[in-house]
C-alpha cells in the first residue's frame, strides 16, 4: 500500500473518531509502576499459536463478546508514531484502523514528553498506557469500514531500543536487556490479567526497528507466561508475526508451534 494511501485511511478513523466520539464508551490509564503480583486462578496454561498473519485478521478470528487483549509496540516519543504521515509498522496499522490513538494522546506529557526527557539511554520507561473498549474499524484488507466492528483493550508499551542503546554509547549488556524486556512482559501480562483479557494477541516485541534479538524476546515470552501468577488467566495467546521471517522463525522454535 503506497504512503498517500495509509495517510489517508488514518485521515479517515480520525474523522469518524471526531463524530463519533461522544458515542463511545473507551478510555484508558497510565500505569507508571507494575501491578503486584497476585495469585493464577488455576493451573490450566494458555494455547499458544505463532503465525504469519497481520493482528488485525486475528482480531476479526474472534466473536463480538470475546475479551481481546492487544498488545501495541509503542513509539515511546510520538503518540501513534506518526501514522498521520502514513508510517507503516505495528502501531501505525492499528492506529489507522482504530480508535486508539485518540486514547495514547491523552498522556502526551505524562508519558511522552517524560520519555523524551529521559530515555534511559535507550531502555526507555516501563510505564504503558492501557486502554479499554477500543473500536476497529477495518479488518487486514484496510479496504473498507466494516459493519460490525470489534472492540478491543490494548496495552502500548515501549520495548529497549537497541539502536539507541548503541548510539548513545552505552556499554551492551545482554542480561540487562533481558531482564529489561522481561519486566515489561510481565508488566503486559499482569495488566490483561486484571482486566480479565483472556484471549491475548502479542507478537514480536521490539523486533523491528528497535532492534531486539527474536531468540531473547521469544525466551522472555515464554518464561513470562510460564509463571505459576498466570496460571490459568489466559485462554488463548497469540503471536502474529509478519514481514519478519528470522522473528517467526525464533518464535516458532520456542514455543514450537
Amino acid at each position: 500500500m503506497e504512503k498517500e494511501k495509509r495517510r489517508a485511511l488514518g485521515h479517515k478513523a480520525m474523522n469518524l473518531f471526531q463524530i463519533e466520539m461522544f458515542r463511545i464508551d473507551q478510555d484508558s490509564e497510565l500505569f507508571e509502576t507494575s501491578p503486584k503480583e497476585s495469585p493464577g486462578t488455576g493451573t490450566r496454561k494458555a494455547r499458544i499459536f505463532v503465525n504469519e498473519e497481520n493482528l488485525l485478521y486475528r482480531i476479526r478470528q474472534f466473536g463480538e463478546d470475546d475479551k481481546i487483549g492487544v498488545l501495541n509496540f509503542a513509539n515511546p516519543f510520538v503518540p501513534g508514531g506518526h501514522f498521520m504521515d502514513g508510517e507503516n509498522a505495528q502501531e501505525q496499522w492499528i492506529c489507522r484502523n482504530s480508535y486508539l490513538f485518540p486514547e495514547l494522546r491523552k498522556f502526551r506529557r505524562t508519558y511522552y514528553y517524560k520519555n523524551k526527557l529521559d530515555p534511559k539511554n535507550g531502555y526507555i520507561s516501563p510505564s504503558l498506557i492501557y486502554s479499554r473498549y477500543v473500536k476497529v474499524l477495518r479488518d487486514e484488507k484496510e479496504d473498507r469500514i466494516l459493519p460490525d466492528p470489534r472492540y478491543v483493550d490494548f496495552v502500548s508499551i515501549a520495548a529497549p531500543n537497541v539502536n539507541l542503546i548503541r548510539q548513545n554509547g552505552v556499554e551492551f549488556n545482554s542480561a540487562t536487556l533481558y531482564s529489561d524486556i522481561f519486566e515489561k512482559i510481565v508488566r503486559v501480562l499482569r495488566v490483561f490479567k486484571i482486566h480479565e483479557d483472556r484471549n491475548l494477541i502479542l507478537g514480536a516485541f521490539g523486533c523491528g526497528i528497535f532492534g531486539n534479538d527474536a531468540k531473547m524476546v521469544s525466551l522472555a515470552f515464554d518464561n513470562a507466561l510460564k509463571l505459576k501468577e498466570f496460571g490459568g488467566c489466559f485462554d488463548n495467546v497469540y503471536f502474529d508475526i509478519i514481514d519478519n521471517k528470522p522473528a517467526l522463525a525464533a518464535f516458532k522454535k520456542e514455543f514450537g508451534a
